[in-house]
């Protein structure tokens, strides 16, 4: 009985040991790539849906102000594009970005599908927000997501 203890506690202390390994290679490289600027009256398709998904309740995304939409060409769309590379041998789950907004920033666009990358993989994921037509570019984000359920979060400047 005593050898049977021994090997579990050696057996428990190994699982203890590369779950810890794993935890801490759990590492991801984000980078800016671009920012992309539309008016509105270019994109009024784009600003009518959302304009009416805002009457009707139904817009999906993060709202920063409460105020009633006018003309398109008083707005404009900023795109911003990040690229993520996953170095862990984990799946990263639920990716987000998050703009964080400035005075005249209207709303940010949000996406029904979460994202997910799987280990060793990179993709491009992109944030749209509606701003004033007259607004620069740069923008504090941070981006989510979990290895195993348990949050990582990264802070970066866009539109540099």
């Amino acid at each position: 009985m005593k050898p049977f203890a021994i090997f579990l506690i050696v057996l428990v202390l190994v699982a203890v040991i590369g779950v810890g390994w794993l935890y801490l290679n759990a590492r991801m490289d984000i980078r800016f790539e671009s920012c992309i600027a539309n008016d509105g009256y270019t994109q009024s398709e784009v600003f009518n849906k959302v304009k009416a998904s805002l009457k009707n309740n139904t817009f999906i995304g993060t709202r920063f102000t409460g105020e009633e939409l006018d003309a398109a060409e008083q707005y404009q769309f900023l795109t911003y594009t990040i690229h993520i590379n996953n170095h862990s041998f984990l799946k990263a789950e639920v990716i987000e970005i998050r703009i964080t907004p400035m005075q005249g920033d209207i709303l940010q666009i949000g996406e029904e599908t979460p994202h997910d990358l799987l280990s060793g993989r990179q993709t491009d994921l992109s944030a749209t927000i509606l701003t004033d037509r007259n607004m620069h570019s740069v923008r504090e984000a941070t981006v989510t997501w979990y290895f195993w359920g348990i949050p990582f979060t990264e802070k970066m400047t866009l539109g540099r």
